[in-house]
């Protein structure tokens, strides 16, 4: 095979393969690009929390039975109660001091947590029970309390109702990172999986399109080169 033969060849598979990873790669270029400038704290909603106020636990009114060898946490979820967390195979298991199992949170407390423990002042609650498509919480265990404010609806809050906890707080800027996200590891389902067929087959396009690009500009003579680039 001829020199000029051989740099056509190289040529169109350089073309085509670049025309098929072409819309992958601005994809991973742009995500990048986000994820290397964005704060991720930013987007997390870290500065919409407000530092808990550190409270003395009281032990001698704990009366449950704990096992050996097992992980505990302790929470003050309303300022007159304390719960206790023991962590199981399913999760964690919320209990009073007391060892029964712990009320879920009403809305109006749920709403009262959210105020004291965000920056938020939400006034809206929704109960979420069941799992939505491409739910916000993906990783959390369910029901959870949605707390927002009508004057920033875009900006919400998650809280477990048994721990009292806010697991989450979810803004614009984590719904693009979220988005760019799933483009960028090509799983468009829970944006979970690093290793899908996609990924790995467009992370080889892309190797097998750059290569070319390398082996088109060691094919083509010196002479050819610095003629196109005075051209």
């Amino acid at each position: 095979m001829g020199t000029l033969s051989l740099q056509r060849r190289l040529r169109r598979w350089h073309r085509w393969l670049a025309l098929l990873t072409a819309v992958q790669l601005l994809a991973w270029t742009l995500s990048g690009i986000y994820f290397a400038f964005i704060d991720l704290d930013f987007v997390r909603g870290t500065h919409h929390r407000q530092a808990a106020e550190p409270l003395p636990l009281d032990l001698s009114t704990f009366t449950a039975t704990l096992s050996p060898g097992t992980g505990y946490a302790f929470h003050q979820r309303l300022p007159d109660e304390w719960v206790v967390g023991i962590e199981t195979s399913l999760g964690m298991n919320w209990v009073t001091t007391a060892g029964s199992p712990v009320e879920p949170l009403s809305a109006e407390e749920a709403l009262a947590l959210g105020q004291r423990l965000t920056d938020l002042n939400p006034t809206e609650a929704e109960l979420v029970a069941e799992a939505e498509p491409d739910a916000e919480f993906r990783g959390y265990a369910l029901p959870l309390w949605r707390l927002w404010n009508p004057d920033a609806p875009r900006t919400v809050c998650y809280l477990d109702p048994r721990s009292g906890q806010v697991v989450a707080i979810r803004n614009e800027a984590w719904r693009i990172w979220d988005l760019l996200w799933s483009l960028h590891i090509m799983d468009y389902d829970d944006r979970e999986d690093i290793g899908t067929i996609l990924l790995k087959v467009f992370s080889l396009l892309a190797l097998v399109t750059a290569l070319l690009g390398i082996a088109l500009y060691v094919v083509i003579p010196k002479k050819w080169r610095r003629a196109g680039t005075k051209g």
